[in-house]
């Protein structure tokens, strides 16, 4: 299912406004600062909607003054300068979208194949138990309704900056959250992607490459890369290694199907 409300939107060109009214990519400048403290750090900020995104930069603004913002309304629009340093953490408005929504999962795996290992923190209109489970063995290390006060959302993106995770306080009440956060550290230790592990499940499953590419709506040559990627992540020689690989880590993580 794909949704409109998360859409990446076409653009080109640095202005910021056409006469189609749509907002192109903008980077806020970190203020000027002395010999002593040239360490500022940088954020991205991805939101397709260009009103939510320039009052969510503003308020960005004002709780990291030292950070230069780089706000986008697609990961096309980001910047692939190689020499660039990696962003302190990126934030995804993924808006009413799940988790599971695919253009919500090609951005993700952009993220995960361009800036490895920098924290993504998903602000989501929607406040789902379920569906944070999943984002929690995701490796995404925030995430943060739009339901919540400024104060705790400033104050969960700080603790996310200084290497900490965010959820919200209500979802630490169920067992079944924090058991799969538990489980998550295990399966990060694999460090699979997002989508590395969608495609392990299915490949779990005996799924061929062309069946998992027309249930996650990707080519079958990505799918081929994806298989790959996890044999060797594994240090498994072939899929029924791998798939024997993932069914002990199953039974050691009390989710054996």
């Amino acid at each position: 299912m794909k949704s409109a409300a998360v859409e990446p939107l076409r653009t080109s060109g640095n202005a910021e406004n056409s006469s189609s009214g749509t907002l192109r990519r903008n980077v806020v400048p970190a203020p000027q600062l002395d010999q002593r403290n040239r360490s500022a750090g940088s954020l991205v900020l991805l939101d397709p909607k260009p009103f939510t995104r320039r009052l969510i930069r503003d308020m960005l603004a004002d709780a990291f003054p030292n950070y230069a913002i780089d706000e986008v309304s697609n990961t096309e629009d980001l910047c692939q300068d190689a020499h660039q340093k990696k962003p302190n953490f990126i934030i995804f408005y993924i808006r009413s979208a799940s988790f599971f929504d695919s253009v919500v999962q090609r951005c993700l795996d952009f993220f995960s194949e361009h800036e490895p290992g920098v924290p993504i923190i998903l602000l989501s209109d929607r406040n789902e138990v379920k569906e944070l489970k999943e984002v929690l063995t995701s490796g995404v290390r925030g995430y943060i309704p739009t339901s919540v006060g400024y104060d705790v959302a400033m104050a969960a993106l700080k603790l996310v900056d200084a290497g900490g995770t965010y959820v919200p306080a209500d979802a630490l009440c169920d067992p079944h959250v924090t058991n799969r956060a538990a489980q998550g550290e295990s399966r990060d230790r694999l460090n699979l992607t997002p989508r590395e592990l969608c495609v392990f499940e299915l490949m779990r499953d005996g799924s061929p490459n062309k069946v998992i590419a027309s249930r996650l709506q990707m080519q079958e040559t990505t799918v081929k890369v994806h298989v790959r990627n996890i044999l060797t992540k594994l240090r498994a020689t072939n899929r029924t290694h791998a798939v024997s690989i993932g069914n002990k880590l199953a039974e050691e993580l009390g989710q054996k199907r």
